[in-house]
């Protein structure tokens, strides 16, 4: 058993299996690359972040909203206005979905009827579109399968339909990247195996190359990402390519050289097992070298603060697993195969000549400054006159046949250029913003970001319609005051004019003179009394005489005259009778007349009282009149002064059913939490995200100082935020990530050398290759495509990619000039016209990749193609000449120097 196991050993069959075991691993726990890349497609941010802190306050929200993502259904009739009976399918499909608002995960549907008072900001001026928002929850099911249910639901015939927001546009690029990335990881494999296939005529080596690269490609696919999940490591969407790369351009490479090596071996020593470990031996140090460095120039990437370049900790762990495949992997066929790996062509192979190398190194050692003035002939006026120009917008490389970005172009047709991607700020308050205190402020708030240079609207609580309510404003009440004001005027003018004629028909004299025949009457009433009481006595006394006279001549007279004065003395005593009553009546009479006469005499007193006061009354309206018509006179002026344009809303209007249906669509549940969304004149662009958002940064904190939200908690949010905070990281950091690579491939030649001049100067002149290739890719996708920007991802993957090529080409140059024993200007000639030879097939294998990448249709891998291309073309061709001359410089130099100091 101990020999049967030393013998698997020896033949490296434990490296086989444990490969084999590894790779099975790899293959069943690495999910597919389309939901891998959809993980990771919506953008992650530090907790400090205003993106982060904008999170946070919405899962606060409440209404069942903290997680959800708005998605905009949009409405657009090609032919005109959207007419009642279209209004009604949409009202239809939308009543729908509220019916199965579980199903698709809705949370909220905000339609124009429901948002009456921010009508304006969901329909287009002229009518022919329409906006529905819909908050929604993925929960289990993802952004992409609930977009295409939404999709079909909302359909209507007659209408354009399209489902859209910035995280579906996203989600489309991301699905976009996964297919273009599967395409070009297939591409970039069969190129490689045709390369090796067709370099050496072989079918097996190819297929040892395709097991050995596929092996070191999953396992670093697999590894890196189980090794993110665990530790919580960043992770970029661009990171599965990236591997492929960096997997394919370095190995394909690695494999020539060892089956170069081994082939020179074999026509030496046919025993396979010898010459196995003969080219191991020999290759193990420059490939662990070289490996080693770029692991450790990637793994240093993890301490950058910017999730993008954090990310390349992944090739880290690629170049690892990569060294260790080629070195055991190829080993373990190598050794099985022997001379059969190169079957079936069996034939040396030919070396090539580069004749290039052999002739430019001729001319820098004959004329070394006029060579080098070559170089900065050739790189130069691009390094001088060199600008870069990105675009942070996921929207570059998608086609207008994709309805999320047909809908978001409608939208900016229709609405503003900034409409598909609005900025949210979000404003935090310990106490409930319901009440007029608040209010105010933010209303003030409102209309000092309107007022923002690049702001096209913004609305909010105050303002949901995009422009003020005038009801809820002083002006308008003032209007209603001064109204008020003049209506008093005119009324104290009627009532002037009422007491002025109430005094004229108020005349004293005639009362008066009343007053006076009314005394000559009672004065005539009191004698008429006195005579009646003298005549009554009369009578009286004339009844009494008569009777007594009688009495005397009774004698004489009573016959004759007893009967008249019988009648007389009736009649004495009826006219007594009606004298008494007639002085009854007089004495009432007399009574009556005192009355009136003493009442005349107090009305008159009193008349002439009330028209003492009806003057003063008088003259009190003029002057009431004059004060209200200089009050009106103010409140018309204060009306049109700034003042008036203050927001005060009663506690009435609070109750106001509007209002409350716009606290419901943008206050939190406990009203602490309002949202303003704020719409840019144009769309995103890495020109102007960042100015624009530190420019509302600004205006929120210099308006909301010295207020009642002075305190209160700030976060905005949304696609211009996340370009901004992208294009700032990377602005700062993408120079941190230079540093480290540049510093790292220097400190690894210098070590590999033992030198410092030489191997700065190869290092500088790929720097400078690397600018030109850049520069000319600008160029290039700018005159055939008329692209002007770069995607943002670009410069990352292009480096890591360069700076494998530059560091295997910079470290093996720096190696024969560690192990040889000629000095400078002896090394220079032969070793140029040997590595001449390496360097074309360094060009040729990576060329023939680049185009590969071309494949995806995609600008953005387009453009690393042409860098890359670019790079290493102009490398090739400056290389022999920076050696060459600056070598020759260094020694000559010094000689002169020397030379002048002895004479």
């Amino acid at each position: 058993m101990k020999d049967t196991i030393l013998k698997l050993h020896k033949n490296r069959l434990f490296t086989l299996l444990v490969w084999l075991i590894i790779v099975f691993i790899a293959i069943i726990s690495a999910p597919n690359i389309t939901n891998t890349l959809q993980s990771y497609s919506q953008p992650s941010f530090s907790a400090s972040s205003q993106p982060a802190k904008a999170n946070h306050l919405r899962q606060q929200w409440g209404y069942q909203l903290g997680n959800t993502t708005s998605v905009n259904v949009v409405y657009e009739n090609a032919k005109g206005k959207i007419s009642d009976a279209q209004q009604t399918k949409i009202d239809t499909a939308i009543n729908k979905l509220k019916q199965h608002k579980s199903y698709y995960s809705i949370k909220k549907i905000v339609t124009p009827s429901t948002n009456v008072a921010g009508k304006n900001q969901m329909l287009s001026k002229d009518g022919s579109t329409q906006m529905v928002t819909l908050d929604i929850d993925a929960k289990g099911n993802t952004l992409r399968v609930l977009t295409n249910e939404l999709l079909s639901q909302v359909k209507v015939s007659g209408l354009n339909s399209y489902v859209t927001s910035p995280e579906i546009i996203r989600d489309v690029n991301n699905q976009k990247n996964s297919q273009v990335t599967q395409l070009v990881l297939v591409a970039l494999f069969i190129v490689s195996l045709l390369i090796v296939g067709i370099y050496f005529r072989s079918v097996f080596a190819a297929l040892i190359s395709f097991i050995t690269l596929f092996s070191a490609f999953v396992t670093s696919y697999s590894g890196s990402l189980n090794l993110s999940k665990i530790f919580h490591l960043p992770f970029s969407q661009y990171v599965p390519l990236e591997i492929g790369i960096a997997t394919l351009i370095v190995g394909t490479i690695w494999n020539i050289y060892i089956y170069r090596k081994f082939r020179s071996i074999l026509a030496l020593q046919r025993e396979g097992m010898y010459a196995t470990k003969q080219t191991i031996a020999d290759l193990r140090f420059p490939i662990t070298i070289v490996g080693g460095a770029l692991a450790i120039i990637f793994f240093a990437c993890g301490f950058v603060n910017y999730d993008q370049i954090q990310a390349l900790w992944t090739l880290g762990v690629g170049y690892l697993v990569l060294m260790l495949a080629t070195i055991t992997l190829n080993a373990v066929f190598m050794a099985a195969l022997g001379e059969s790996l190169f079957w079936p062509s069996n034939a040396p192979l030919s070396s090539m000549k580069s004749h290039f190398w052999s002739r430019a190194t001729d001319f820098s050692l004959w004329q070394p400054i006029a060579s080098f003035l070559v170089v900065l002939y050739i790189t130069l006026p691009f390094i001088y006159f060199y600008h870069s120009s990105l675009t942070f917008s996921p929207m570059t490389n998608l086609t207008q046949t994709n309805q999320a970005v047909k809908g978001a172009h409608l939208l900016q047709a229709h609405f503003s250029e900034g409409k598909p991607t609005p900025i949210t700020i979000y404003l935090k308050n310990d106490k409930p913003l319901d009440n007029e205190k608040y209010l105010q402020h933010i209303d003030a708030l409102t209309n000092k970001l309107q007022h923002t240079q690049g702001v096209s609207a913004v609305y909010s609580l105050t303002q949901p319609g995009g422009m003020p309510i005038e009801k809820y404003y002083v002006s308008n009440q003032l209007q209603s005051i001064g109204l008020n004001a003049k209506e008093a005027t005119g009324q104290l003018s009627q009532a002037s004019s009422g007491i002025q004629a109430s005094n004229s028909n108020l005349n004293l004299s005639s009362l008066k003179q009343q007053v006076k025949d009314m005394s000559t009457l009672v004065k005539k009433s009191n004698q008429i009394i006195s005579d009646s009481r003298n005549l009554a006595a009369q009578v009286s006394q004339a009844g009494a005489n008569s009777g007594i006279s009688v009495r005397r001549n009774a004698s004489r007279k009573v016959r004759a005259y007893q009967s008249k004065i019988n009648q007389l003395n009736q009649s004495l005593q009826a006219v007594s009778s009606g004298l008494s009553q007639l002085s009854a009546e007089g004495q009432v009479i007399q009574t009556y007349g005192q009355n009136s006469y003493n009442n005349l005499q107090n009305y008159s007193q009193q008349i002439n009282q009330v028209q003492k006061q009806l003057k003063k009354v008088s003259g009190q309206v003029h002057s009431s009149t004059d004060q209200l018509n200089g009050i009106y006179d103010y409140l018309s002026g204060l009306q049109q002064s700034g003042a008036a344009n203050i927001y005060y809303i009663t506690k009435a209007q609070l109750a106001d059913t509007d209002f409350l249906q716009t606290m419901l669509n943008y206050t939190s549940a406990n009203k602490k939490i309002t949202t303003l969304q704020v719409v840019m004149k144009d769309a995103p662009s890495s020109q102007s995200n960042t100015k624009q958002v530190n420019r509302l940064e600004n205006q929120i904190n210099l308006q909301l100082r010295g207020t009642p939200l002075s305190h209160a908690k700030v976060a905005i949010t949304g696609e211009p935020v996340t370009q901004s905070i992208n294009q700032s990281k990377l602005g700062h950091h993408f120079a941190s990530l230079l540093a480290i690579v540049i510093i790292g491939v220097l400190l690894a030649v210098f070590i590999v050398s033992r030198a410092i001049l030489q191997p700065l100067y190869w290092t500088i002149a790929f720097i400078m290759s690397a600018i030109t290739g850049f520069q000319l890719t600008y160029m290039t996708m700018q005159f055939v495509a008329n692209v002007t920007q770069f995607d943002w991802q670009v410069p990352l993957i292009a480096v890591s990619a360069l700076t494998a090529i530059a560091a295997w080409q910079i470290i093996a140059l720096g190696l024969s000039f560690r192990y040889t024993e000629l000095s400078l200007l002896d090394w220079i000639r032969p070793t140029m016209a040997s590595y001449g030879k390496i360097v074309r097939y360094i060009l040729l294998v990576v060329v023939a990749l680049a185009i590969a990448l071309t494949f995806g249709a995609s600008y953005a891998l387009i453009e690393i193609a042409l860098i890359v291309i670019y790079t290493v073309c102009v490398y090739y061709f400056v290389l022999p000449l920076i050696v060459s001359s600056l070598g020759k410089l260094s020694v000559t130099l010094p000689s002169k120097k020397n030379m002048l100091k002895n004479k």
